[in-house]
């Protein structure tokens, strides 16, 4: 029998080499292209074939910024499961929130995909966290931190900081539009660092946005762009070089650590008595470096998610929630009337008043629907063996997860699904066949978002105490404000430009 004889490459020319490493690559390539269409498991789901193909054109519309809105267009047009990549479903389902995000006993809970397991500053914070465990165990030493009785207790500083607000914003009234983007991320900027820290940024006060905002805005955009290069780790290490993304996390790592520095000497100095002050690093502290705690370095970690997480996200909800209202005039009369109505001073606006408010809960759920604040899917991964979503078995290794944007857009789930129709969360009839299960603003399951309660309360306060101030009207520059990019977890905002007109003497 003749033995197989192979090409003798130590003979070859360096142009005849690199001629057999394309061939073979090419190969290689059509060979996977064909499995992923034809052989793979999750060939049977529709989709388009060139994303099923190739990662290729996902990461085209990641790099246009632009990823979400595509996959709106995909599930309109082939439903509500659809194959988004090689390896990837996308769900606009509402029992994919339960099949996906929730634990499960027989198979526990999905783990979630960490396309950058980045370590900061060597160890793992709340949201990068790829173990069950893990997570669990910071989110039980910062749970108490987020309890409905821990948010009254500080409305006090929630009001101080919505007061400075509506004061700068008085100063810009009745003269030259006003971004509102930009006070909204100030606001978010210095409560968050004040809830975490007990010193703020001096936002507000200085009417000046502070860098550490500007930079974690670039960082996640940055860090989003790498969503390309997730499945060559060496490629995602130099785009993440040259973007600069480890040395813009070193910058903040070193503010956090150093307002973290600050807090704890001030709770030193004070004894006792200043673990009362209800910020969130007192939570963090408690039991420091003991068997039940966090090491000094986990609570810098968490301290850097809560600020990271905790500004940009109520501010971008807002911006969107101003943006259409102010392009729905009857809706924006209809809650000003609301709330000029219910309250005879604004003295009476406060955290429990504003939960009485029907159509501003209903103007919140429809802004939830139509500008998600993570518009993005924050993707699981299927466990060893599959998993049961929307009643058929998914093998393992398989990503999955619900795209928060298509969920809100999707024309199988809404009536009028691109209408700003707050009425359609008020038992409205011609809306009751709306499919409201599908919107999880903050997510569902062990991993959902922790601090809801109080992102939801500064924001019914804000937006309550400004119509209570302000009459606004949306400028012309900002018409088009929507069209902007979204990459991964984050918008890039444009400024939302208004007027305002003070209603109050």
């Amino acid at each position: 029998m003749a033995s197989t004889k192979f090409p003798d490459f130590s003979i070859l020319s360096w142009p005849q080499f690199a001629v057999y490493l394309v061939g073979l690559s090419t190969i290689h390539f059509l060979l996977k292209i064909a499995r992923n269409l034809f052989f793979h498991p999750l060939s049977k789901y529709p989709g388009p074939k060139l994303w099923a193909a190739t990662t290729l054109a996902n990461n085209y519309y990641v790099v246009r910024g632009s990823r979400v809105y595509k996959i709106a267009k995909l599930h309109d047009k082939y439903g509500p499961i659809i194959r988004v990549g090689p390896n990837e479903l996308s769900y606009i389902h509402e029992d994919a929130w339960k099949d996906i995000y929730s634990a499960h006993k027989a198979t526990g809970e999905l783990l979630k995909f960490v396309w950058d397991p980045h370590k900061s500053g060597g160890g793992y914070g709340l949201f990068n966290n790829p173990t069950t465990e893990g997570h669990n165990r910071l989110r039980k030493v910062i749970a108490p931190a987020f309890s409905d009785k821990s948010v009254r207790e500080r409305e006090g500083i929630l009001q101080e900081y919505v007061s400075l607000m509506m004061k700068r914003l008085g100063e810009r009234s009745n003269q030259a539009p006003v971004d509102l983007v930009y006070w909204f991320d100030c606001l978010g900027a210095d409560l968050s660092a004040r809830l975490t820290f007990g010193v703020d940024f001096n936002a507000l006060e200085s009417s000046t946005m502070p860098e550490v905002v500007r930079t974690i805005d670039l960082m996640l955009r940055r860090l989003a762009l790498s969503l390309v290069w997730e499945e060559y780790a060496i490629a995602r290490r130099l785009w993440k070089f040259y973007l600069r993304i480890d040395a813009t996390r070193a910058y903040l790592r070193s503010v956090i650590q150093g307002k973290m520095a600050e807090r704890l000497s001030r709770l030193q100095q004070a004894g006792k008595e200043e673990e009362d002050i209800p910020d969130l690093v007192s939570y963090l502290t408690k039991n420091m470096d003991t068997p039940k705690g966090l090491s000094q370095q986990e609570a810098g970690i968490l301290a850097g998610d809560l600020i990271v997480a905790g500004g940009d996200t109520s501010a971008t909800t807002l911006s969107g929630l101003i943006y259409h209202l102010c392009t729905n005039q009857s809706k924006l009369q209809k809650l000003t009337q609301e709330i000029r109505s219910t309250f005879s001073s604004e003295e009476e606006i406060t955290l429990t008043s504003t939960n009485s408010l029907k159509y501003q809960i209903a103007v919140f759920n429809e802004g939830h629907r139509l500008f998600p604040a993570a518009p993005e899917s924050t993707r699981r991964v299927t466990n060893k063996g599959g998993n049961m979503i929307c009643g058929e078995l998914i093998p393992a290794n398989v990503r999955v997860g619900v795209y928060h944007w298509a969920a809100g857009h999707n024309s199988g789930s809404w009536k009028d699904a691109n209408e700003f129709i707050p009425e359609r969360w008020l038992g409205e009839k011609e809306y009751e066949d709306d499919k409201r299960g599908v919107i999880q603003p903050f997510n569902t399951g062990p991993r959902n978002c922790i601090g809801q309660n109080l992102a939801m309360s500064q924001m019914r306060l804000m937006l309550a105490r400004l119509i209570w101030n302000f009459d606004i009207e949306l400028c012309k520059e900002s018409d088009d404000w929507l069209k902007m990019d979204a990459h991964a977890l984050v918008y890039r905002k444009r400024p939302l430009m208004v007027s305002l007109k003070s209603v109050r003497v």
